[in-house]
């Protein structure tokens, strides 16, 4: 079962500001939250079991900061950050 996928307001900002090239490998990441977003790793490493996770994009040049709620199957993306 898929996980639905929402944007934090900022997130769309950020997604404008990206390189056109990096939007295929952001798509791809996406794809992946929406199927295991339990395959990044927590935010706080002191709190492996922590919802909030990264998953990094791009060859390590993007990250995603996202919230897993898993009793509304869902994932907030709170933050994509690129550094190419």
């Amino acid at each position: 079962m898929a996980y639905l996928i929402l944007l934090d307001p900022q997130v769309h900002d950020q997604i404008g500001a990206l390189p056109a090239d990096s939007l295929p490998l952001l798509a791809e990441a996406i794809g992946v939250l929406e199927l295991t977003p339990w395959n990044g790793p927590a935010y706080n490493e002191a709190k492996p079991d922590s919802p909030m996770r990264q998953l990094d994009f791009g060859q390590g040049r993007g990250l995603i900061t996202y919230l897993v709620l898993d009793d509304q199957n869902r994932v907030d993306v709170l933050d994509v950050t690129w550094i190419g």
